[in-house]
């Protein structure tokens, strides 16, 4: 299983990655359709930006969830993957650019895929750790509220910093 679980991190780093990427183009793609809107970046905000990591993990994870039937705290290695995401991205980003003042295209790449990289190596250590019911009930909760939370604040977001 541990071999499975390792394919499966360095896929999923490469994968949302990549998918991350390409998402950041798709909504002006598609002509700034609403319902690709939910999934995509549909301006520059950084929570916008987070939906960049965010989909495509739980895409990937998703489909992992198939494939590591066996692997030990699924839900939880997710939930926390994507957590981590979600705080390491504006943690980074707002603490850079009040430092220097403004933003950098390449200190934005280089956060994206450094906390896409820390993300799956979080959870690839929970995946490591003994299996817990009640942790992974509480991570599927989670994983619902994060997502019931993207698709809202995409259309209507609330008036903070994280949304300008």
């Amino acid at each position: 299983m541990t071999k499975y679980i390792k394919n499966f991190t360095i896929a999923g780093i490469l994968l949302t990655v990549v998918l991350g990427t390409v998402n950041h183009f798709v909504y002006a793609w598609t002509g700034n359709n609403y319902f690709v809107g939910l999934f995509v970046a549909t301006n520059e905000s950084v929570w916008e930006h987070i939906k960049l990591a965010l989909f495509p993990m739980m895409l990937i994870f998703f489909g992992g969830s198939f494939f590591l039937k066996g692997a030990n705290n699924f839900a939880l290695a997710a939930f926390s993957a994507m957590l981590t995401v979600i705080v390491l991205i504006p943690l980074a980003f707002y603490s850079y650019t009040s430092a220097v003042g403004k933003s950098f295209l390449l200190m934005d790449i280089a956060i994206f895929i450094l906390s896409i990289i820390l993300a799956y190596c979080v959870a690839y250590r929970i995946f490591g750790t003994q299996q817990r019911t009640l942790p992974n009930v509480f991570a599927i909760i989670g994983l619902i509220v994060i997502g019931v939370c993207f698709f809202t604040f995409t259309y209507n977001p609330p008036d903070f910093i994280l949304f300008k």
